[in-house]
């Protein structure tokens, strides 16, 4: 549980930081022409195009089948903890910053029991009002949540719809609807899991037993399983009650609080994948039905017709017959609101003069209006801002801060009001709450879901991490002040570079490759991309480093590599010729993924491409040589050059397609001149980062996946998922924190966690009747006997007396056979069950680790 009242800020010099945060990712506008069907608001977009580029190249289409039987299977093996893989991980932060929540949803009776869902972070509740938190929906395989519902004749029973319902990040999909009967302790899924994204949920207010659901289906194609779906049976079935047409869902739903028979729904035209963006359509109309959804009838009176984008509804709670409906235009703005005084029989505009602009040219990312709970002379609009419209006199008002100040985030998604007359607001910031009807706004969550795509260490503050996330920026911190993070920069953040001996030196970046730098500890910031030609296509997540030879030297890549060797502020230069493949296809499949240096050898640099090219110079960019080779025709997530031997070197790749079981991870022996598979007994997941160990010959390795991260420390023989706490959801980046000797982790969903590598260092003894000490401990070894043993173990763990500790024993595979936790420094083990044979057996104490071996007999 996380506490999110009682942290402190460390006094850091960067909390005196005030970075003006210049735009968000929705902001930024790319020039670049298109080959495919694009609308020109995609670029609030380009994150989830990227990640769905990474994971289908070559082919148009993302293969969600691979991509979740891939996570199953690491889901399926995630016990087979090998030695030193089963600690846990400590979640570093932030808390503050917030990510995308899609829903709030307040106890009808009880102001302190909240939920909130997140884009790609699960389901939280709290007890106490926001005071702190706990997730309560990792254990499902998709953590994506559109909606959360209680019950209103029974509000111990929540109801959660899963998958984005925006649309905007190809796997961020569910698998249907979820009942909890407990108040969100345990959780059963009740159907349409084939829907994949379940924007609504409405509960009948009397008979819990009916259920409507409403689904935009599977968005990459044209499906049947969209439209508005009905259980009479508490989920046993589900009958689809309308249907609209394979490209349009219902994104929004509302029953009568007066009449229960009455529902209306609105249609939404949305397809999306690589070859197709649909965000409007004729299928965008409210449709209604008196018969408790048997019958339904198309309401055209007063309301557009023709192309039209996102629909939304709303009803009063005090009125009857009053009805709200508000359409997108083609332009992605704002088209409409309408108000029916009829039930829908017939509708007239009202004013939204001022509304021209609410939803930023990007009107499929919302698409919601909401009443006032207790006064029908208010309205809430939910865009970049959150507008309040007192439409009877044609005026409308921000009811929230602008949003560069950050007091409340930008982006709204849901709003909604408890009982007592508090206001609760989603963000992709997070949650916020307003107990005088919008005139003041408090942050009610410290939830740790930022969607970090990049991390790293600062050597001149060693006990903070740093990375750059979505929509949040660069940040940094530790689990001390885990609800104190300053914002460092501003945009969709990315890497940060630290000069090794200056600490007021060091580099951000956001969306596109714009680099900025600091040379006097962020008080001031300027451009650090100076020499890239603007015309250069660019990924989403533009590769540059600093070198470890000499820090006044930078290398960056657009579809060419670039120099700087001016120092502080750089000045660049192109240093190679193209490194893609000529452009055939959109140019966002034509850059550069990856740089690297080797750490031994100056001037030996590896890049690696979206359209699966690998290359190497070993004369500092004079000559590049193409060592693809053999290497699947898949993205290349990274190349890694060896710490240990300066002609080794490793590639990652992403990917999915059923039944192809491509290897993702190589390594070679010869600058990449031949290269040899080191997945072995990895899932069929994509890897999107690999990290290798200095100062242990290459053996010890780890790579960052779509399911989180995983070890091995015999080279890539076999690897292991590593950590017990960490959910099963996608992680770009790992780093190593040399100080702490931790592995940093940046997840797309939980902020940034770290991991003890000690826990995985130590050197088994080679006489097995004699136990050895760790290699990291300083202190007595562990002591086990007899050795060998038959039926009981003693173990010993010396300068321990009353503190817990921890015995964990281990077979030669590497599986956990026992695990007993004891007080004191001397434990019994009962081993007659366990085979004859060899045993790994480890002793931790807080975060010291004692390791031996003993031998089991018959």
């Amino acid at each position: 549980m996380f506490n999110t009242k009682n942290m402190t800020c460390s006094t850091q010099f960067f909390c005196s930081i005030f970075a003006v945060i210049f735009c968000l990712s929705g902001c930024y506008q790319s020039n670049e022409p298109v080959s495919f069907k694009a609308d020109k608001w995609d670029e609030k977009m380009a994150p989830h195009e990227d990640f769905h580029l990474q994971r289908s190249y070559p082919d148009p289409f993302f293969d969600l089948s691979a991509y979740e039987k891939g996570v199953l299977e690491a889901r399926n093996r995630a016990q087979e903890k090998g030695v030193g893989f089963e600690d846990e991980w400590t979640v570093q932060g932030p808390g503050n910053i917030g990510a995308r929540a899609n829903t709030v949803a307040v106890h009808p009776k009880d102001d302190n029991i909240i939920f909130t869902g997140f884009s790609s972070g699960g389901v939280w509740r709290t007890t106490d009002g926001g005071a702190n938190w706990q997730p309560v929906f990792d254990d499902q395989l998709w953590p994506s949540v559109a909606d959360i519902v209680f019950d209103p004749s029974n509000p111990s029973t929540v109801y959660v719809g899963t998958g984005d319902p925006n649309i905007s990040f190809y796997p961020m999909l569910g698998d249907g609807v979820y009942k909890s009967t407990d108040g969100g302790d345990s959780w059963t899924n009740i159907g349409l899991q084939e829907n994949r994204v379940i924007p609504e949920i409405l509960v009948h207010p009397t008979n819990p037993e009916i259920i409507f659901a409403a689904s935009m289906g599977l968005p990459f194609v044209k499906d049947t399983n969209r439209g508005l779906y009905r259980t009479l049976n508490g989920g046993a079935t589900w009958e689809q009650v309308l249907f609209i047409s394979d490209s349009t869902g219902i994104t929004d739903i509302q029953i009568d609080p007066f009449n229960p028979e009455v529902i209306y729904a609105s249609g939404w035209d949305r397809v999306r994948n690589n070859q197709v963006s649909l965000t409007v359509g004729d299928g965008a109309n409210i449709y209604k039905s008196k018969d408790g959804g048997d019958t339904w009838n198309l309401l055209e009176v007063g309301l557009p017709s023709g192309i039209l984008g996102r629909t939304g509804l709303a009803h009063s709670h005090i009125t009857p017959d009053l009805v709200y409906a508000m359409f997108v235009g083609t332009d992605q703005q704002l088209q409409g609101i309408y108000k029916s005084e009829d039930a829908g029989a017939n509708w007239s505009p009202i004013e939204i003069t001022g509304l021209e602009t609410a939803l930023g040219g990007f009107g499929w990312y919302f698409g919601k209006l909401r009443t006032h709970k207790f006064n029908d002379d208010e309205l809430f609009i939910l865009g970049v801002e959150l507008w309040r419209g007192y439409h009877e006199f044609g005026f409308w008002e921000r009811a929230t801060p602008e949003w560069w100040w950050y007091d409340v985030h930008a982006d709204k998604h849901d709003l909604t009001f408890s009982e007592s007359g508090n206001i609760y607001l989603a963000t992709d910031g997070g949650l916020y709450r307003s107990p005088d009807f919008g005139a003041t706004w408090e942050d009610i969550e410290n939830i740790p879901t930022t969607q970090f795509y990049r991390v790293a260490f600062n050597p001149h503050q060693p006990d903070w991490y740093y990375g750059g996330a979505q929509d949040n920026g660069t940040t940094g911190g530790n689990a001390n002040m885990i609800n104190e993070w300053p914002r460092i920069w501003g945009g969709d953040g990315f890497k940060p570079v630290f000069h090794p001996t200056d600490p007021n030196i060091f580099y951000v970046e956001i969306q596109r490759g714009i680099i900025s730098v600091t040379t006097n500890g962020g008080l001031y910031f300027e451009q650090g991309d100076e020499g890239i030609d603007d015309s250069d296509r660019r990924d989403w997540d533009m590769p540059y480093l600093m070198s470890v030879h000499n820090p006044d030297v930078l290398y960056a890549g657009t579809f060419r590599v670039y120099k700087s060797e001016s120092g502080a502020i750089p000045s660049f230069f192109p240093i190679s010729e193209t490194l893609t493949d000529e452009v055939t296809l959109a140019t966002r499949y034509h850059t550069i993924t990856t740089l690297s240096e080797s750490p031994l050898q100056q001037g030996l640099l590896y890049a690696g491409t979206v359209d699966a090219n690998v290359w190497r110079t070993d004369d500092d960019g004079n000559n590049w040589i193409n060592i693809t080779n053999s290497l699947p025709e898949r993205y290349v997530t990274e190349v890694k050059a060896s710490p240990f031997n300066e002609d080794w070197a490793y590639v990652t790749h992403s990917g999915y397609k059923d039944n192809e079981f491509i290897p993702r991870v190589h390594r070679s022996k010869n600058r990449g001149e031949t290269w040899e598979d080191i997945s072995n007994d990895l899932p069929d997941i994509a890897i999107n980062d690999i990290f290798i160990l200095p100062n242990h010959e290459d053996s010890v390795l780890f790579v960052a996946t779509d399911a989180g991260i995983y070890g091995s420390v015999n080279s890539g023989e076999n690897w292991n998922r590593l950590g017990t706490n960490m959910p099963f959801v996608p992680s770009f980046d790992i780093d190593w924190n040399p100080a702490e000797n931790t592995i940093i982790a940046g997840t797309f969903a939980r902020s940034i966690m770290t991991y003890p590598v000690d826990s995985l260092l130590y050197t088994p003894p080679i006489d097995t009747s004699v136990a050895t000490q760790d290699v990291f401990s300083k202190d007595l070894p562990l002591e086990v006997y007899p050795n060998p043993a038959l039926t009981d173990l003693i173990v010993r763990v010396p300068n321990s007396p009353g503190k817990p500790s921890e015995i964990t024993v281990f077979d030669k595979t590497g599986k956990l056979v026992i695990k007993q936790a004891f007080a004191g420094s001397r434990a019994q083990l009962d081993i007659s069950g366990l085979p004859a044979g060899e045993y790994f057996i480890k002793g931790k104490t807080g975060h010291m680790v004692r390791s031996a071996r003993f031998v089991k007999i018959q």
